[in-house]
């Protein structure tokens, strides 16, 4: 099964482009002045749109900070439930991880920009941690669902996807700490292969 949505008609794309640039804006701003120094009144100007239009993607600047590609998690999910039955699912959320990799790479200025503006500012950790810890739950329903058990009462879902997501930090963590020497998916199928070792001894 892939990953790939449905081509997005020209009002979507034009919501799309616009949440994306106020989120990039706030994010290299962040970087370059110190989040303190940040407002949405300057985000929504440098952008040319109005205040409003920024509440209408975003609660808060700090989300339009730590934004996320907005169908990630969707799209991963969908793979994981679609995915042909009898396959190993840690080899089911490898596979459906390693397509959004791809975005990661291909974005890696966003990725290192938000990595910098965490450091500068812890308060933002527990908010970024909330956000990937709700991605981590739409993942862990998913793979209970292809298992056929409850996710809140069956240890298997939580225990593999959060496995399978230690190897992709992991993978995340050294490409980005060896600047990007190696292609990202090398390093990731490295970590997998590492991961599915260890669980053999």
């Amino acid at each position: 099964m892939t990953l790939s949505d449905p081509p997005l008609g020209l009002r979507e794309r034009k919501k799309r482009a616009t949440r994306d640039a106020l989120a990039d804006t706030a994010l290299r701003m962040a970087a370059e002045r110190g989040l303190d120094q940040v407002t949405v009144e300057a985000v929504t100007a440098e952008v040319g749109v109005s205040m409003r239009t920024f509440f209408n993607y975003f609660g808060h600047l700090d989300d339009a900070i730590l934004a996320a590609a907005p169908d990630s998690t969707a799209r991963t999910c969908r793979a994981i439930v679609g995915a042909p039955p009898g396959r190993a699912t840690l080899t089911v959320l490898r596979e459906a991880i390693a397509e959004e990799l791809t975005h990661i790479e291909d974005g890696h200025d966003r990725w290192e920009l938000q990595c910098a503006v965490l450091g500068n500012s812890p308060s933002l950790v527990p908010r970024f941690l909330a956000a990937r810890g709700a991605d981590e739950q739409a993942l862990i329903a998913a793979v209970a669902e292809r298992l056929g058990v409850d996710a809140d009462a069956d240890l298997r879902p939580r225990l593999l996807v959060h496995t399978a997501l230690a190897a992709v930090r992991s993978a995340v963590e050294l490409w980005t700490a060896t600047g990007r020497a190696r292609p990202l998916k090398a390093i990731y199928d490295e970590a997998f292969t590492e991961l599915a070792r260890a669980l053999r001894d």
